[in-house]
């Protein structure tokens, strides 16, 4: 990699004809790009640049300036080395780049750590002044051979990652009262203040509600043209439905938008409103939004106006997946709304009503026997065969639930839809956990303002988390487990998590024999088999002569987008070291966000830039604002001429709103207020114990208990026909009565 150097450029003086001197302005240092490393547009103040012979007072100060200069060059620093006199003083200081050097040790771990260190020669050293006092600083190499931190993610290296002191003690004060750091709260007042001032504010916001979010959204338009959002109100001018979507959930669909999970959750503000989610998979596996909706019912219509208005503001087409669960309408309304996607149900949902549905006794003995047909099933053909064999020795042909959802197996099964992309999802999982995640942000108390701000709190921690793993993927090379050129090559390209995928997949292929089974004119059918494993399973793969297109029965490239070991394995016995380029989605890799740049109405910006400015997800921005600024002057240029012919290019301006929105009435939805239960969790009963004689799933209690009577009437009569008296019988009589065991005598 060639030298990335931060260049100080001299500063210019002008020399007039009068022969007066001035200094021109303060020169900057910029940051430059040389051989193979890569620049950013960053600046650093000519004063900020550490001299030879400069002093400093104490170490601290030296190293304070010296981080203060690495923050605004894009890099971090740590301690490298010291040496002490005679009297124990320090007298030689030095401070390196944190990529100083390399890991002496790089065999993998179970901490899945990458690798920061890359000899970078860059430091700065001090030493005692002669005078006794201070130091002065004796070397200073610029150059770095590696890419710079942009200014965006550059508090995220270590050496400016700081905690400060108002900070802890916040923090402390909200540990000793059990608040967890997630929730950002401030407790200041009493309990009871606390609520009272909350219930003045809900009087006080009564009726005005709806109005302020949709100010708070036109506010957010204006500020953002990309803003984008809807409402719709019923006759009485309540507010039924809204959706809103942001920029940055809006570039996410333009750049993982193929595959999307959609569900339903209540209990999120005080109207009940169902809360609707569009989610996906970005190129780190984690879920990003694509937009959300309020709802006053999941009824088809609703669920086809939500679709409908979220891909007018999306600015790609449709997805080629969705999952969602069996609810039929949104089976109805996503067949008419999004007629080219294909819907696909949550195999969880399904799998979790088997106890339910078949019976705790046969789902006992037979569940495994099911799984093992709709997980290990690679074609229709092999599915079908084991599901009527399994339903055979279960007995189970006459149920009418299997019988339901055997006819919608296209829509569930795996061996019916690996074929198409679903980023490696098969259940509405990322909807569920994000779910989880933002109702620690929100509650049923929230009026619809509070719960948009609370949820965009909640929204920027997750995509900080996002913003951080780029950062790592710039920052962190992964531990290589093999010396093959393949592997290398993809540490370079697939995002971290990603990586790990594919080298899990790529390390397998050692143990895989590939020979040929059949060939023609149009193409090559190879097996692909483990040796030491007896009965694996033999995958095929086919390779289409006039396109060089390679293929597996497995489908774990179609459903995943990443190459599987038996695919692997025969580019290694064609010899093909690195991976074609076909083979690898630009969504997976860690340049899946850049190159791209959107106008205000969302679509794609013309190819105007020279593809090698677009170094950076932050070079991608500056762009697109740099373009949606020269739009709205156009706009503005084009509505003042004279024939006052309307610009081609609307841009919102807010005048306030003029709309008078009523609040929405309760909305009671099917799903509110209940928890799933499983077939198994739903089958377990309580069971009823005896405090009489000690026994659990009895029938009876202390007050009937058999094994009481019995004694009470052997006691009585033991007393009867002794020399107890009348007392006797009474205190006898009363402790059976109070239900305790007396011993036998």
């Amino acid at each position: 990699m060639g030298d990335c150097r931060l260049v100080r450029e001299p500063a210019r003086r002008d020399t007039p004809e009068t022969g007066d001197v001035k200094a021109s302005s303060p020169s900057f240092v910029t940051r430059e790009r040389k051989g193979g490393a890569s620049s950013e547009s960053g600046q650093v103040k000519n004063e900020v640049i550490p001299k030879i012979k400069q002093q400093f007072d104490n170490l601290e100060e030296v190293q304070k300036f010296y981080n203060n200069y690495a923050r605004k060059g894009g890099f971090s620093t740590r301690n490298h080395s010291s040496k002490t006199g005679k009297n124990g003083e320090t007298i030689r200081k030095e401070y390196v780049c944190y990529k100083e050097g390399m890991r002496k040790n790089s065999m993998a771990t179970t901490r899945l750590r990458g690798l920061t260190r890359e000899g970078c020669g860059a430091k700065f050293s001090v030493v005692k002044n002669r005078s006794g006092e201070g130091f002065v600083v004796s070397q200073f190499v610029e150059g770095h051979n590696h890419p710079l931190t942009t200014p965006r993610k550059v508090h995220l290296l270590k050496s400016h990652r700081q905690v400060l002191d108002a900070q802890k003690a916040l923090h402390q004060q909200l540990a000793a009262a059990n608040v967890t750091p997630c929730q950002q709260m401030s407790i200041s007042e009493l309990q009871r203040d606390l609520y009272n001032a909350e219930w003045d504010r809900t009087k006080l916001l009564a009726r005005h509600d709806v109005n302020m979010l949709y100010e708070h959204f036109e506010f957010e338009q204006q500020e953002n043209p990309s803003f984008k959002f809807t409402f719709e109100r019923d006759d009485d001018g309540r507010m039924t439905r809204c959706f809103w979507a942001d920029m940055t959930s809006r570039k996410s669909y333009q750049n993982f938008g193929d595959a999307v999970v959609f569900d339903t959750t209540y209990n999120t503000n005080r109207y009940s409103l169902i809360f609707a989610p569009i989610l996906g998979v970005n190129h780190h596996g984690q879920a990003t939004l694509f937009g959300c909706a309020f709802l006053s019912d999941e009824t088809t219509d609703s669920f086809k106006w939500l679709f409908k208005e979220w891909l007018k503001a999306m600015p790609a087409r449709s997805p080629k997946m969705i999952i969602t669960d069996q609810d039929p309408a949104m089976t109805k309304a996503i067949a008419c709304a999004l007629p080219n996607t294909f819907h696909r149900y949550c195999i969880w949902h399904i799998l979790n009503k088997f106890s339910e549905k078949i019976g705790a006794l046969p789902c006992k003995e037979h569940y495994d026997e099911f799984k093992k047909c709709i997980w290990s099933s690679e074609s229709p053909e092999e599915f079908e065969a084991r599901w009527a064999d399994v339903v055979g020795k279960s007995k189970l042909s006459n149920n009418e639930w299997l019988q339901s959802i055997y006819k919608i197996r296209d829509r569930w099964i795996p061996a019916y839809t690996k074929h198409i992309f679903s980023a490696h999802m098969t259940t509405s999982q990322k909807a569920e956990v994000s779910h989880s995640f933002f109702k620690n942000y929100v509650s049923q108390q929230n009026s619809l303002l509070d719960f948009v701000t609370r949820f965009d709190r909640a929204l920027s921690l997750v995509r900080h988390n996002e913003l951080d793993l780029d950062h790592k993927d710039v920052n962190e090379k992964p531990v290589l487990k093999t010396s093959w050129l393949m592997e290398k090559r993809m540490s370079e390209i697939y995002t971290r998590i990603i990586f790990y995928k594919f080298q899990e997949e790529i390390f397998q292929i050692g143990a895989y024999v590939v020979t040929i089974r059949h060939e023609d004119e149009h193409r090559c059918l190879w097996n692909v088999q483990r040796t030491e494993m007896e009965g694996s399973r033999c995958r095929e793969v086919s390779v289409e002569k006039s396109s060089n297109l390679v293929s597996c029965s497995c489908k774990m490239f179609e459903f995943d987008g990443i190459p599987c070991q038996h695919m692997l394995a025969y580019l290694f016995r064609m010899q093909i070291r690195e991976l074609p380029t076909k083979y690898i989605l630009r969504r997976w890799t860690k340049i899946a966000k850049v190159g791209k740049v959107m106008d205000d109405l969302g679509s794609d910006g013309k190819e105007i830039f020279d593809s090698s400015v677009l170094v950076s997800e932050e070079g991608t921005q500056v762009l697109g604002e740099a373009l949606q600024s020269a739009q709205k002057k156009i706009a503005g240029m084009r509505s003042s001429h004279k024939d006052g012919s309307a610009s081609s290019i609307e841009v919102p301006i807010s005048l306030g709103s003029q709309h008078s929105f009523k609040e929405p009435l309760q909305v009671k939805a099917k799903g509110c207020g209940k928890r799933l239960k499983g077939g198994k969790e739903k089958a377990a009963k309580k069971s009823r114990k005896c405090n009489g004689c000690g026994l659990t799933g009895q029938s009876h209690d202390k007050r009937n208990c058999p094994k009481l009577l019995n004694m009470r009437t052997t006691r009585e009569k033991m007393v009867t026909s002794g020399d107890g008296d009348e007392l006797s019988k009474i205190t006898l009589g009363e402790t059976f009565s109070n239900g305790m065991l007396l011993p036998d005598t």
